[in-house]
């Protein structure tokens, strides 16, 4: 069970660096990780539980790139706006925490499945080199929470030309 779980922590990992930033281009390799998501979810599902894995890529996100922007939408259903801290660094680490508060429980209530997460959460994504800190502009509607950030042009360094003696 322990290399399972070893095997499958690696493998977790190479999923969530393949996808910290948005890129112009699909990749050939897409399909392949999708289908290595699905195979790794149903081994998820069927061997370890929820409580057993935590908060484990809570809260979800899709991420979009446009000419002008990258627009990263976070799933937080169930979240209270008030719960939610988002912050960016001056190294373009962007990390969203906050609390997703269970709901009152009768004493009485015997769940036969529990699969949604409740409790403390916390997601680090380094974003892409060309975002422009001042120009962002979050909205939270209906429990998905929409951050868009504008692009800049890169400056590419230039080559200075050394006289060989």
């Amino acid at each position: 069970m322990n290399r399972m779980k070893s095997m499958l922590l690696s493998t977790a990992a190479a999923l969530l660096l393949t996808t910290g930033a948005a890129a112009d281009t699909e990749s050939s390799y897409d399909k392949d990780f999708q289908e290595m998501q699905k195979f790794i979810n149903t081994m998820v599902d069927s061997h370890l539980t929820r409580a057993k894995i935590g908060n484990f890529g809570y809260p979800r996100v899709n991420v979009q790139s446009t000419k002008e922007n990258y627009i990263y939408e976070f799933d937080l259903a169930g979240v209270a706006k008030k719960d939610i801290k988002l912050s960016i660094d001056e190294n373009n680490i962007l990390r969203l925490s906050g609390k997703k508060e269970s709901r009152k429980e009768d004493k009485s209530d015997k769940f036969i499945k529990q699969e949604i997460f409740y409790g403390s959460f916390n997601r680090v994504m380094q974003l892409p080199d060309d975002i422009d800190q001042t120009k962002i502009d979050t909205k939270y509607d209906n429990g998905i929470l929409k951050l868009t950030i504008g692009r800049k042009a890169i400056k590419k360094p230039k080559a200075k030309i050394l006289e060989i003696k």
